[in-house]
């Protein structure tokens, strides 16, 4: 879940940079030269200019929901209208997009196909015990706000990936459970950090996302990529660093530069994520679950060569 956050902190100026160059550009999108300059290692993951956004507020929210047991609706709400009271962001915007404070204000589902489904879905993710689980809570966590079958697509994709990364399997494994299920990944780094341009679509972003995770060597250099094909900058990070911390865990030096930008009340709900997450590790060290995934897994990926489980 933390590495959800950091992503969004570590992608939020770029979101910005990606969106003024939409309004200033002829082609709608930062310049390559730009872009790519994230994949410096001495240029810093965290500035003065970055902040947490609504993706690491809701993904608190869900996190919240899913520790207590509260309701996912009441949990949305109950974060998305506070953080409205606290008027315009750092970037002098709205805390939320139109549709989704059209939302808050109202007691209607909404039928968004956008990725903020995806971007909030990473405890759902870690917290799962099964792949039935999941997909049960994927959807209740999805529909009050994002009632599209893309956007329920996008977010069981991404809880997926990262319950897949968290349980062992490897990147090949995993792409050939998304390519068979969700999406074709059959992108080009470069490409994409000359030619993509902005989407909040799940279906132009999520891919997007788990590619980047597919191609990097370590959760910064993840976080970097994600950041370097532009487009919706926080939410592609914020996707990637909740798979990359999965996978690859997070270093002790970003954890304590990204503490730096996270409001107390958002750290109180890691702690207790966090200790949730130790214990369902520690059941499952025991064979307290069983393996329901992984015998799910089996079945629908002929390729597999693990031993059972």
């Amino acid at each position: 879940m933390l590495g959800s956050i950091i992503g969004d902190i570590a992608g939020s100026i770029y979101e910005v940079k990606e969106i003024e160059a939409i309004k200033n550009n002829s082609d709608k999108k930062r310049s390559y030269e730009e872009r790519i300059k994230i994949l410096d290692k001495n240029v810093p993951l965290f500035t003065s200019e970055c902040s947490y956004t609504d993706d690491s507020i809701l993904t608190t929210a869900i996190a919240d929901a899913i520790i207590n047991d509260k309701n996912y609706e009441t949990c949305l709400r109950k974060y998305g209208l506070k953080e409205l009271d606290l008027g315009l962001d750092k970037y002098g915007r709205s805390r939320f997009g139109s549709g989704f404070v059209n939302w808050l204000k109202d007691n209607n589902q909404g039928n968004s196909y956008g990725n903020g489904s995806a971007m909030r879905i990473a405890p759902i993710g870690y917290l799962s015990n099964s792949i039935e689980e999941l997909k049960e809570n994927v959807i209740k966590a999805t529909i009050p706000s994002h009632n599209h079958e893309e956007a329920i697509i996008g977010a069981e994709a991404v809880a997926t990936t990262i319950y897949m990364a968290r349980n062992g399997f490897n990147k090949e494994e995993i792409k050939k459970y998304i390519e068979d299920n969700y999406y074709k990944l059959d992108f080009n780094l470069e490409d994409l950090q000359k030619n993509y341009k902005f989407s909040s679509k799940c279906s132009n972003s999520v891919p997007q996302a788990i590619f980047c995770f597919l191609v990097s060597d370590s959760f910064e250099d993840s976080i970097r990529k994600a950041i370097s094909i532009g487009g919706d900058s926080d939410t592609i990070s914020c996707i990637v660093g909740g798979i990359s911390e999965a996978y690859y865990g997070i270093n002790e030096n970003i954890k304590q530069e990204a503490n730096k930008y996270i409001p107390e009340y958002i750290k109180d709900i890691l702690n207790q994520f966090y200790l949730k997450y130790e214990f369902l590790n520690f059941m499952n060290e025991q064979e307290l679950f069983t393996t329901d995934f992984q015998k799910y897994i089996k079945n629908r990926v002929k390729i597999l060569d693990k031993p059972s489980l």
